[in-house]
């Protein structure tokens, strides 16, 4: 075997040698566990003794230059201590940024002239030092050998900086969609990018309200030493071009490109994320190329984070302005219903007893008149003083059986009117109070209507089936009557899934189809004595659960009420 053949095996030997140790490499669970192995791969697999891994930042990647993070003692010992850190004006630091590898012991003025070597880059993350005293140099170690073992530990730090880019993205979820609004959700989106991504120049845009331009929300200390006074984005920029197209712009190099903004030479890449119809995400560096595919990818899913963030924050916002809008009613309804109760009343007490007072004096017959017109006032002020209670948000709702609220209600109507409930009426989650208010109406407006003999049935709307074959009301399909029980009820609850809706029908004159909508506006009526209010207060209370209120004709010819809450 000649000495080439020789040298041909070994540097097979060493190859795939190398290769068998890169599964430790990927299977590092640390940055400064993997740079261990690198260090140890480097002497065992290509016999370098002086040997180091220098990395960007350090273990946390917020310090500054290259900061070693594994070496043999017999390094320590060279330097009489810990080896140096590498500076941007050191040509170790060149290797790093231009990813151009330099061979030790050429230049006479270094301590490495005493030893022989290579520096390689571990590209995006800092250099391998590979190195050995001059007079035991490795011979037959091929350059590339050692630049595949820099690549193999770029490879694996990309790795462990996804992951734990990735997990630092879910752990920041939680703090970003729960922000208050939409500046909190910037704040913690630049923090986020800051702390999570090593973005350190960057800066959430959010869309002014003239929509004309992106103003800068937050920024980042580093983003605001750099650029000053932060500019709005405006149509004709990059960022305005992400935005309005809702598509991501990476821009490699600043100074190659004739679309990107050049208000500092200082920036070289810029990576600009739509935010849907908020605003945008910038992040820039001082380096061009600085955004690689998997950069781009994590930002694209913390931008759509952030997008969603936006979104909830402005939904509870305008949920916000609505509960501040609707406090705002409650407290003129507290006023009007002060008013008719104190500033209506009181006279109207006064009148009446002054009447009774006339009618001791004498007899007259508009007397029964101004009696009936005060009745009127009074029936009038309760309703109003009803339907002004009925405008405010339900208070806390709970599961109410609709057979015993009937029970309970049908208990305070009078005269000879007859009730039918029908079975399985089940159960509703619904204030209590507000549920007995509308039996309360809507038995009074069939007594008003139909008389006070009249007969109501209750029961569910069944699921699946259409208006008119659900009819348990003055008759079925079938054309049957449920029994009419004077003074009893009838029916069982049902709890089961609870019903898509409730009826109340009765057997009276009903309700023109032209006139079914106008029942339930405020003051329509149809009786001499009706105020007009008591289908209204119904129609306020289904709203204010959530539900609707339809009026159309029971079987039987009657009025027909359908409460649906689950439509």
């Amino acid at each position: 075997m000649t000495a080439d053949d020789a040298a041909g095996a070994d540097s097979d030997d060493r190859l795939r040698s190398l290769y068998a140790a890169t599964r430790e490499i990927m299977t590092a669970t640390t940055r400064a566990e993997l740079c261990r192995v690198v260090v140890d791969v480097t002497d065992r697999v290509l016999g370098y003794t002086l040997t180091g891994v220098h990395l960007q930042g350090g273990e946390s990647g917020d310090g500054h230059g290259l900061v070693p993070m594994a070496y043999p003692p017999s390094v320590r010992e060279r330097f009489e201590g810990d080896p140096p850190t590498y500076a941007p004006d050191d040509e170790v630091y060149d290797v790093y940024e231009q990813e151009d590898p330099l061979r030790l012991g050429a230049v006479a003025d270094r301590p490495s002239a005493s030893h022989r070597g290579v520096v390689v880059p571990i590209p995006g993350h800092g250099v391998l030092i590979a190195g050995t005293e001059a007079s035991n140099d490795p011979e037959g170690v091929p350059l590339d050998l050692v630049e595949t073992l820099g690549e193999h530990a770029a490879v694996a730090l990309d790795r462990l900086e996804h992951e734990s880019r990735l997990n630092g993205l879910h752990e920041t979820t939680r703090e970003l969609m729960g922000a208050r609004d939409s500046a909190a959700v910037a704040a913690s989106a630049t923090n986020t990018a800051h702390e999570v991504l090593g973005l350190r120049l960057n800066t959430v845009y959010l869309r002014a309200s003239d929509g004309d331009r992106l103003v800068p929300v937050s920024v980042t200390s580093e983003a605001r030493e750099l650029y000053g006074d932060v500019p709005d984005i405006t149509p004709g920029t990059v960022g305005w071009t992400a935005y309005d197209a809702d598509e991501q712009r990476v821009i490699p190099d600043v100074r190659r490109s004739s679309h990107a903004d050049r208000r500092t030479s200082a920036i070289r890449s810029l990576l600009a994320m739509p935010l849907g119809d908020h605003g945008v995400f910038l992040a820039a560096s001082q380096r061009p190329g600085r955004f690689d595919d998997a950069d781009v990818a994590l930002a694209q899913l913390f931008a759509d984070t952030v997008e969603a963030a936006l979104d909830r924050a402005q939904r509870e916002a305008l949920v916000r302005s609505r509960e501040q809008e609707l406090s705002r009613q409650n407290e003129r309804l507290d006023e009007f219903a002060s008013v008719v109760s104190h500033d209506l009343r009181n006279p109207l007490n006064v009148a009446q007893g002054r009447l009774e007072l006339l009618g001791d004096d004498c007899d007259s017959p508009h007397i029964g008149h101004l009696e009936t017109a005060h009745e009127r006032m009074e029936a009038l002020i309760e309703d109003l003083l009803a339907l002004a209670r009925t405008g405010r948000s339900v208070g806390e709702t709970e599961p109410v059986s609709v057979e015993r609220t009937v029970v309970d209600v049908w208990g305070t109507i009078e005269g000879g009117a007859s009730l039918s409930v029908a079975d399985e009426i089940g159960a509703v989650n619904a204030d209590p109070s507000r549920l007995r208010e509308l039996f309360e109406n809507l038995f009074g407006n069939a007594v008003e209507h139909a008389g006070d003999d009249v007969c109501v049935t209750v029961g569910p709307l069944d699921r699946g089936r259409s208006d008119d074959s659900d009819r348990g009301d003055g008759g079925d399909a079938r054309g049957e009557r449920p029994p009419r029980i004077d003074g009893r009820i009838r029916g069982g609850v049902d709890q089961g899934d609870g019903p898509a809706g409730f009826y109340v029908a009765d057997d009276g004159p009903g309700i023109s189809p032209e006139g079914r909508d106008a029942v339930f506006e405020r003051g329509h009526t149809t009786a001499e004595d009706g105020t007009g209010f008591g289908l209204a207060i119904v129609s306020e209370i289904a709203g204010a659960h959530g539900w609707s209120v339809r009026a159309t004709d029971a079987a039987g010819g009657g009025a027909r009420f359908e409460v649906v809450i689950d439509g």
